[in-house]
């Protein structure tokens, strides 16, 4: 009996430490993990802000996104209505137009008769004066013929005077616009000067067009701001082993996107930002969080073949597609729990957009980059959840 409840004992003691054990676990694993610092999550939204504004994709969620399709679908059936409008109120005007015609040639007919006997009745009387008119005319004629030529002369030589100082007038306003076209030809030569001609993109997702004109000067502001936001931030990176070479390579993309923004040289601008969010990709790798590492350098390979399509360089575009099949098998392996709703659409997002990638298809590459970004976002607010 004594033997018995012994057993009873222990086999109960034994349940209560394998209950307990997962539960010591969990703090355990939450002590692990770190937080993003609050500096770099605001280098990244200013990045990704720079990002767009260049021309790149979006980095919103799919409620951002849907958003934005109904706003512009909106937009587009408004002025659907309106552009009706306006060519049924044409179409109502006409046949009153012509009526109101009809009427006033009606009205001119009748006060032409009326006319027509009244002046029958004026004529002889106007044969009579004009006759009269005629011969007092005759006689001053002759009076005049006689001081006539002298006031010719002079007549004729104040409009030659006119005629050349019009002349010169032209020949100053000539001179004067081809000084202005000179001058505006040597500006645009000048060493890193470009014309915002480059920048006609009318590719974009549902057809919003994404450059305005004050997207350069937004794009400065939000680059002058990344200079404070990363000074702030590398000391931190320094304390977590963050290499000099890394560190170094940053800013000097940093200071390669405020000279090619100064210069409004597009190219150049997207492909410093590229290289910035590169770097920063990598310094996701030293904290230990939920959000594994691959995926921020998932989103910067989108980035990287958004803006190589765009300047039609198709096998850097295929390098990064390569790259990014590379690093979403590992993003695969790291996340014990891949089969979700979420990350199969990723998965399928991705491949998609490698198979555009290698068909050459601009037009799905642009938009597939953006379903991407989308997916990332979706799946970083789902991990973010878990960590919390």
């Amino acid at each position: 009996m004594i033997k018995k409840i012994a057993i009873i004992v222990l086999g109960f003691i034994i349940l209560i430490t394998l209950t307990a054990c997962p539960d010591k676990e969990q703090p355990e694993q939450q002590k692990n993990t770190e937080m993003i610092p609050n500096t770099m999550q605001k280098a990244t939204d200013e990045l990704e802000q720079i990002i767009t504004l260049l021309g790149g994709p979006l980095f919103n969620g799919r409620d951002n996104i849907e958003q934005m399709k109904n706003e512009q679908m909106q937009m587009l059936l408004e002025s659907a209505q309106k552009s009706s409008l306006g060519t049924q109120d044409k179409e109502q005007m006409q046949p009153n137009d012509g009526s109101e015609k009809d009427e006033q040639q009606q009205e001119g007919s009748r006060s032409e008769k009326q006319e027509g006997s009244q002046e029958s009745g004026q004529n002889e009387e106007q044969k009579d004066i004009k006759d009269k008119q005629e011969e007092q005319d005759g006689e001053q004629k002759e009076k005049d013929s006689t001081g006539g030529s002298e006031s010719g002369g002079s007549e004729k030589e104040k409009q030659d005077k006119e005629g050349d100082s019009g002349q010169d007038k032209k020949e100053q306003e000539e001179q004067d616009v081809e000084k202005e076209n000179s001058s505006e030809k040597e500006d645009t030569q000048r060493p890193g000067v470009t014309q915002d001609k480059t920048f006609q993109y009318e590719d974009s997702l549902f057809g919003i067009p994404q450059w305005h004109q004050d997207n350069w000067k937004m794009i400065k502001v939000l680059t002058d701001g990344m200079h404070f936001t990363w000074n702030n931030l590398q000391p931190e990176l320094i304390k977590k082993g963050v290499s000099q070479t890394q560190i170094e390579n940053f800013n000097k993309s940093l200071i390669a996107l405020s000279q090619s923004v100064s210069t409004k040289n597009i190219i150049e601008s997207q492909s410093a930002a590229f290289q910035l969010s590169q770097a920063l990709s990598d310094f996701y790798s030293y904290y230990k969080t939920e959000i594994p590492a691959e995926l921020p350098r998932i989103s910067s390979g989108v980035t990287g073949i958004h803006f190589s399509v765009k300047q039609n360089n198709w096998p850097k575009a295929l390098e990064l597609a390569n790259q990014l099949q590379q690093e979403f098998a590992k993003l695969k392996a790291s996340i014990e729990d891949n089969q979700t709703h979420i990350f199969q659409m990723l998965e399928l997002s991705l491949n998609d957009l490698c198979t555009a990638v290698h068909n050459q298809d601009s037009v799905l590459v642009l938009i597939r980059t953006n379903l991407v970004n989308s997916n990332i976002r979706e799946l970083d607010v789902r991990l973010s959840q878990k960590q919390e």
